[in-house]
């Protein structure tokens, strides 16, 4: 399946929402799908069978939702779904563009999401499904310390089940 990823943050940002869409690309690569990150960044970290869109968040915020709109109706001509991750910078473009393609709402941050209120409201209409859950963050891994199997194990299995909620929900009504 042909999968568009619009997200506010991406490596090399280091906030979650940034480490989440990184994740969730490489997953959803690496189950077989063709990802197209569209993105809010300068130098995106590459991913082996992920490509990354860019719009560059220097320009004017007005100049930037333009960009990021017009990038989101190009991409959305050649794929099978969406997956909008929130953000006001994502849930604008995503208000006032008609995509017509199966398109999945993930909310991933939930400060932005609670301060957000009718912006997320309008989001969530313009989509066929909403994820609220996200899985666990991922263990840290430090120096001369034993490896924390179990915690990576848990991380592991909460990222199985997001990837298979997602999954069914995409193919759901294909």
């Amino acid at each position: 399946m042909r999968i568009v990823l619009a997200t506010p943050l991406y490596p090399p940002e280091i906030a979650p929402v940034a480490t989440y869409a990184k994740e969730l690309a490489r997953r959803l690569s690496l189950a077989g799908h063709k990802i197209n990150v569209l993105a809010y960044t300068h130098l995106p970290e590459q991913l082996q069978n992920v490509n990354v869109t860019v719009v560059d968040k220097h320009k004017p915020r007005l100049v930037r939702l333009h960009a990021f709109r017009k990038a989101l109706i190009q991409s959305a001509r050649d794929t099978d779904a969406i997956i909008v991750i929130n953000g006001i910078s994502t849930e604008l473009p995503l208000i006032l563009t008609p995509l017509h393609k199966k398109t999945i709402f993930c909310i991933a941050d939930k400060k932005a999401s609670s301060r957000l209120g009718i912006i997320d409201w309008l989001a969530t209409i313009r989509t066929d499904a909403v994820i609220k859950s996200t899985p666990e963050q991922k263990p840290e891994i430090l120096p001369l310390e034993t490896k924390p199997v179990d915690a990576i194990n848990t991380w592991n299995a909460s990222w199985n089940e997001h990837l298979e909620k997602i999954e069914t929900t995409l193919e759901y009504d294909n």
